[in-house]
């Protein structure tokens, strides 16, 4: 369920907004969410996460309830430009997600179960051209992929995945 923050004055759970500043800028809000009972609960912002990934976007958006994520969240680069869109249900990644280049072209398109890629997954190079495409059968691949031109076969998929359904 996530972490409990409790009111440093009373030590009790903590209800209302919650800022973080900069460490370099102690004017400036890195991080704007609610708590409802001590955890996260409501709309968050998040400017600069505590660990940014090789190609992450800097800025986040979605929702907590109960101190989980749940439902749709975006991520943007440091420019303010769109770079994912997904579904969080019950603290775990839920449905399509698409992420894109900084120039707006699509960078990929999978689907979420329970948390784990499943089903069709593709990856486009900048200039539109398809890079890799292939099935996930809970995060792990299955069947025939197309990886930069290469055909690669893994075990086989479930009846069904093959196809995308």
């Amino acid at each position: 369920m996530g972490r409990q923050y409790l009111n440093p004055e009373t030590l009790e759970p903590y209800s209302g907004p919650v800022y973080r500043m900069s460490e370099d800028d102690s004017r400036k809000i890195v991080l704007r969410v609610n708590l409802r009972d001590g955890r996260f609960h409501g709309d968050f912002e998040d400017f600069a996460p505590e660990k940014v990934e090789e190609d992450s976007g800097i800025y986040h958006t979605g929702t907590y309830q109960d101190g989980q994520r749940e439902g749709p969240f975006e991520n943007f680069y440091p420019s303010g430009v769109l770079r994912g869109r997904g579904t969080y249900e019950n603290g775990l990644e839920e449905g399509p997600y698409e992420s894109y280049y900084e120039s707006g072209a699509p960078r990929n398109k999978f689907t979420y179960v329970a948390g784990e890629q499943d089903g069709p997954f593709e990856v486009y190079f900048e200039g539109g051209q398809l890079q890799s495409r292939g099935p996930f059968n809970m995060g792990k691949a299955c069947g025939e992929w197309f990886i930069e031109g290469e055909a690669y076969t893994y075990s086989p998929c479930p009846p069904g995945l093959e196809d995308g359904n």
